[in-house]
């Protein structure tokens, strides 16, 4: 190459030649074949080694909690009907995958995913493929095998999958980059934030398990406790004995099969069901869909827990008196506020008061009755903790109000 080139190349203006695609070390055949084949599992290989892998049918009208399987089917196509929109909006159409996996650890280079399980729905039944990989030198088959590299824009459905699994398994196929294909972005249905959204301050956890207990019906017997899972795994991989690792299979087929009956009744509470849950739980889906903007949704939720008492038909008052505001209906939007406001605690007090006082001052135009507001909000702020500046902006709000009705009514001097 000539000087000019070489120069021309360190400016970037002649083309390098692309890097070749390293091929990928076969591993060696795992040694554990025999004694792992007794739980179910199949060895396969591919291109870059081998993985085990184990499925799974399952009929329609199985039972997973107290929810049947092919529920889903009903769920898929009353979405199909909503006339509004949600996250967990789906058709029959959508290629699902419910996911999920299992580590030997948390985070950083040392821990890496061991196993992936994929349940899709068949016409007449429900298919589970499990992958396990045999031993870290078998990584990339493992990976490869589960096809998830594959462009049909599966809709991936997890428990916290997309804040932990999904990002886990980038992360460790990111080690296998110039090896394997690359590795698309599917949407994701976490149902971990769904489960947030409908049982915030109902549920003391969050937990999977203890969603299944609480909302599903299903209490695991024998179940291997998580922390375990590690441990077992890489025991199993140095001794080849299997049985402790089959019950860390079945965990994890539990986890998905939950992940189906989670979405059915999440589904349900969603669209029709106002019957099974706490008026908590219906005010919690109420704020959900006021958050996504599907306001008369909201309102339908809302609404039929403001029929009862206590403190959550107040604060869906108040949520109801929000929409009724932002629509234009002030009469209704001040009834529901003052309804709302001596039921409610801390600052939501507060404010259910200043809302009132403005909207008698600037839609009612009830001077009087905005100055009431305002003192009750006053009253209301000096027994709870409130930040400065909303005192402040109450104390400037009252004298404003004051001198705002004596410049209307001035007082007549009398001779």
């Amino acid at each position: 190459m000539s000087f000019e080139s070489k120069l021309l190349q360190m400016k970037g203006l002649l083309k390098k030649e692309p890097a070749k695609k390293q091929k990928a070390k076969t591993a060696d055949r795992p040694v554990h074949e025999d004694k792992w084949n007794r739980i179910g599992l199949e060895l396969k290989e591919n291109k870059f080694g081998f993985v085990f892998r184990k499925k799974i049918r399952y009929p329609l009208d199985m039972v997973h909690g107290n929810v049947e399987l092919g529920q889903l089917d009903r769920v898929l196509a009353a979405w199909g009907d909503a006339p509004f929109d949600h996250p967990f909006k789906l058709s029959a159409d959508d290629p699902i995958v419910f996911f999920d996996t299992e580590t030997t650890g948390l985070s950083g280079t040392g821990a890496y995913i061991f196993l992936i399980g994929l349940l899709v729905k068949r016409e007449d039944c429900f298919e589970m493929t499990q992958y396990i990989m045999p031993d870290p030198s078998h990584e990339a088959a493992f990976l490869y095998e589960t096809g998830l590299w594959k462009d049909e824009n599966p809709i991936i459905f997890s428990y916290n999958g997309k804040s932990f699994d999904w990002p886990q398994l980038m992360s460790r196929w990111t080690m296998h980059r110039n090896v394997l294909p690359k590795l698309p972005a599917p949407r994701q249905i976490d149902l971990f934030h769904g489960t947030k959204r409908i049982w915030k301050n109902e549920l003391e956890r969050m937990k999977l398990s203890t969603i299944e207990e609480e909302k599903l019906g299903l209490k695991r017997e024998g179940d291997v406790p998580g922390y375990l899972i590690p441990a077992i795994y890489l025991d199993a991989v140095k001794s080849g004995f299997p049985e402790a690792l089959e019950k860390v299979l079945f965990h994890n087929e539990l986890d998905i099969l939950s992940l189906v009956s989670l979405y059915v009744l999440s589904s349900d509470l969603l669209m029709e069901d106002f019957v099974s849950e706490t008026s908590g739980a219906y005010t919690n889906i109420g704020k959900w869909y006021a958050d996504l903007k599907q306001f008369d949704q909201s309102a339908i939720y809302l609404e039929h827990v403001t029929g009862q008492r206590g403190a959550q038909a107040a604060l869906a008052r108040y949520l109801l008196a929000i929409q009724k505001k932002r629509g234009g209906h002030p009469l209704e939007a001040v009834r529901l506020f003052k309804e709302a406001a001596p039921h409610l605690r801390g600052t939501i007090e507060v404010e259910a008061w200043i809302h009132a006082a403005k909207l008698y001052e600037h839609q009612i135009g009830d001077l009087d009755q905005a100055i009431i507001m305002t003192g009750f909000a006053k009253e209301a702020s000096e027994h709870t903790k409130v930040r400065n500046s909303l005192i402040l902006d109450l104390q400037k709000r009252q004298r404003r109000l004051e001198e705002k009705k004596a410049k209307n009514h001035p007082q007549v001097n009398k001779i």
